[in-house]
């Protein structure tokens, strides 16, 4: 596979943390920039650890409760992107959401579920499955649990292939079989208490079935085992991880030759992530970023540029307003990515977030803390330095230029209350439309 150019600046270290996290900030920029481009790979994969870095966070003086207060599971994931230490576990967790989408069951069982995906994110995918296959809130989400062999439930057995591992190439009667195979598993309850899934023989259809051409007494195990075999399945895999970090279409040979570093290495993900962050499409373009960022990854990069923690559950309706609430997508095919992300609504909550990104943490200005004196370029590079330094296109840098320069029109030199005002707006205003403007939706 190609190799990136020798140049490394803190523009591909900045593309590269969005993609592969929730943004930069300018000392990590400037500090992998020197370090070169392999160092910094190492370190995206590797991380500096799985703690969380700072104090947790609060709401109201009183600590998350993910399991009994409404929206605090969101916050409290939330709370993970913006302060972990390996960011690309948390990206990829929100990327495995996604394709195993689930939603609409019990908190502790969504909670589990997440840290399941979190701990394999960059492990074995046979093995994910295997976890996800018998992970409670898919079970009982896709009527696996209780799917018996007097009347085979085909919900997971359809999606297990379309959604989660082939794509296409097979048909009704793979299903049907492959339903009866992963007949067996069973929800136990006393008194009305979920107590867990296990899996009954006497439940399980231990009959001859008959799998994309295949025969045998196939039971839950072998259907993971045909279908990631399946000659569909590191197509279908590795083109949709490749969609995730990059905007634009694989050429024929590099998806060949994702698919030879994933079946080379028998399912294994990090070596198929690791080719796909250090390949040069990803750092094409970087003056002309092109991926719309979701909502989740939008705000969790302006709490981390604006140094703010999460001490407030507004966070939680608002994600809501621009359309991703994780533990909650829309169906089992997960979200719409890309560019309808970027509705009416969707955006004006997002310009919505800026008002209150802009009242905590470096992008804050008290009233006296603008500056008058400032010519428009400075006061350009205040308002960039307290968000994080974004990247800014040629034109939107020129268009808040031309805002500064006309910022104190109409007032009198000698009016030091209302100048000062005006620099306080100036401020205001250049934050929040770095932080919710048209080039803060890419990245």
């Amino acid at each position: 596979m190609a190799r990136t150019r020798a140049t490394w600046t803190q523009a591909h270290v900045r593309r590269l943390s969005w993609r592969a996290g929730f943004g930069a900030t300018p000392r990590e920029a400037a500090r992998w920039a020197r370090r070169g481009r392999s160092a910094t790979l190492h370190h995206v994969l590797a991380g500096d650890g799985h703690g969380l870095r700072g104090p947790a966070p609060k709401i109201d003086g009183k600590p998350l409760d993910p399991v009994n207060e409404y929206g605090h599971a969101v916050l409290w994931w939330l709370d993970r992107m913006v302060r972990t230490q390996h960011p690309l576990v948390e990206k990829l967790a929100l990327f495995w959401h996604d394709h195993f989408a689930t939603g609409g069951e019990d908190m502790p069982l969504m909670l589990a579920q997440n840290r399941t995906l979190r701990g394999n994110a960059l492990g074995n995918f046979r093995e994910l499955l295997g976890a996800v296959t018998r992970d409670p809130a898919m079970q009982l989400f896709l009527s696996l649990a209780n799917s018996d062999k007097d009347a085979p439930n085909e919900n997971y057995a359809r999606e297990l292939m379309e959604l989660f591992t082939i794509g296409s190439g097979y048909d009704e009667q793979d299903v049907r079989e492959a339903a009866r195979a992963l007949t067996g598993y069973r929800a136990d309850y006393k008194n009305d208490r979920f107590l867990g899934i296990t899996f009954d023989p006497e439940r399980h259809d231990n009959g001859v079935k008959r799998i994309f051409g295949k025969r045998g007494r196939f039971g839950p195990s072998d259907v993971l085992d045909l279908v990631t075999g399946h000659p569909r399945h590191a197509p279908f895999l590795v083109r949709k991880l490749w969609d995730f970090f990059i905007d634009e279409p694989p050429s024929k040979g590099t998806l060949r030759e994702l698919e030879r570093v994933y079946r080379g290495s028998r399912l294994e993900l990090r070596p198929v992530v690791a080719a796909i962050l250090a390949h040069p499409a990803l750092y094409k373009d970087l003056n002309a970023p092109g991926m719309v960022k979701s909502p989740v990854v939008f705000l969790a990069g302006a709490l981390r540029a604006t140094g703010q923690g999460i001490d407030r559950d507004a966070w939680t309706w608002l994600l809501a307003l621009m359309g991703q609430m994780p533990f909650d997508p829309p169906s089992v095919a997960g979200w719409d990515w890309g560019p309808t992300w970027l509705s009416t609504n969707s955006v004006r909550a997002r310009f919505s977030c800026g008002n209150y990104l802009t009242e905590r943490g470096t992008a804050a200005v008290p009233d006296g803390a603008g500056r008058p004196s400032d010519k428009p370029a400075q006061a350009l590079g205040r308002a960039l330095a307290a968000t994080g330094q974004p990247w800014i296109s040629a034109r939107t840098r020129a268009a808040f230029l031309e805002l500064a320069h006309g910022a104190f029109a109409g007032v009198r030199a000698d009016d030091r209350q209302g100048r000062q005002s005006r620099a306080d707006m100036l401020q205001r205003s250049l934050r929040h439309l770095l932080l919710t403007g048209p080039d803060a939706q890419l990245h």
